[in-house]
């Protein structure tokens, strides 16, 4: 594997990542929509080193804030 390719599964292991912990903290069936719109508003910074991503602030893992990222990602799609 080339180092492109290294990077390459790196962004995809950590976009996985995101999307499943996203899904551990209620974002069921719409973690991929929350992620984008997380990745879009830099309220999570891609970190390559461990495969991840990093939260701007811890709250945005809350259950009662990713119920409202679902709200939004819901209006967005209608």
């Amino acid at each position: 594997m080339d180092s492109i390719e290294a990077i390459a599964q790196r962004m995809d292991n950590a976009h996985q990542w995101l999307v499943d912990t996203l899904k551990e903290h209620g974002a069921g069936d719409y973690a991929e929509e929350i992620a984008q719109y997380y990745i879009k508003e830099k309220i999570v910074k891609r970190d390559l080193h461990v495969n991840s991503y990093k939260f701007l602030h811890g709250a945005f893992l809350d259950s009662n804030v990713i119920e409202r990222a679902v709200e939004l990602v819901k209006k967005t799609k209608q």
